[in-house]
């Protein structure tokens, strides 16, 4: 099976989202002018319709205008659309949330950042608690946002799943001073978990010479490059084949071979000599 896949690496203007809604829109429909490009998936980078400043986050959270934008979006032009995230609050606790809609612009979940990145600020946000894999139209996918690529063990849970991901996603406001490193974790996930890995990020300055990485990629699962963007806006297309995986899956039985099924396991530790476990 084969689905068609754009991944947007857009700047943001900091606490605008309107203006960000309008130049999304303007800039899909620029895109969507080539008739060539069909894509049956949108992806959009973290906290995109507020910029990444953790200062504005309370402000700034969403009571739904970028739920009902994105709804819109995925009827308009018919797509399956992994909203980057945004900032909302759910029972009373702040989140960074992925907000996934379908093309009839339907809610279908929500998965809530797990690992913040407290340097930033980030710490005004609620952690997640749940992995979350979504499955639309046969094709299934494992989500993280940002700071969440660095723990590998995250990945691996939606890999020991029954029926593991084809595609491994992070949608960030990664950091251009750490550019390459981002690139290769992207490459090390899809080699690790044998799937294809989307690692998205917002481009542009954030404020104060400070400016997102852009430089977004996407790795097939043997860790060659499919695609790979600059530090300027503009977007990756491309065609994910599902029997790829599971052909990659097959003649090399990297998974099915693991000897590790969780991480609760006991850690054998020497000492002067002598054997604890």
């Amino acid at each position: 099976m084969k689905k068609n896949i754009l991944a947007l690496q857009i700047p943001s203007i900091i606490a605008k989202p309107e203006e960000n809604f309008s130049n999304l829109e303007k800039y899909i429909d620029e895109i969507l002018s080539d008739k060539n490009i069909k894509p049956d998936f949108l992806f959009l980078p973290e906290v995109w319709s507020v910029g990444w400043c953790c200062e504005v986050f309370k402000d700034c959270a969403d009571s739904g205008a970028t739920l009902e934008f994105l709804s819109n979006l995925a009827k308009k032009y018919n797509l399956n659309i992994f909203g980057g995230s945004y900032i909302r609050y759910d029972a009373g606790k702040l989140k960074n949330s992925m907000p996934v809609i379908l093309k009839d612009g339907s809610l279908l979940g929500f998965y809530d950042k797990i690992h913040l990145y407290t340097p930033d600020g980030e710490g005004v946000i609620d952690e997640g608690k749940t992995p979350c894999i979504f499955e639309i139209e046969g094709l299934r996918v494992g989500v993280s946002i940002c700071y969440d690529i660095r723990f590998p063990e995250l990945f691996r849970s939606y890999i020991n799943t029954k029926n593991p991901p084809h595609l491994l996603v992070n949608l960030s406001a990664w950091p251009l001073t750490r550019k390459n490193q981002y690139s290769q974790m992207a490459a090390s996930r899809a080699v690790e978990n044998q799937s294809y890995f989307l690692a998205l990020s917002q481009c542009g300055e954030i404020k104060n010479g400070v400016f997102n990485s852009g430089c977004s990629c996407v790795y097939d699962p043997m860790g060659e490059p499919v695609a790979q963007l600059d530090e300027n806006r503009g977007y990756i297309y491309f065609s994910l084949d599902t029997e790829l995986v599971n052909a990659t899956r097959t003649t090399y039985p990297n998974l099915t071979n693991k000897k590790v099924f969780d991480f609760g396991f006991s850690v054998c530790e020497y000492k002067n000599g002598s054997t604890n476990v």
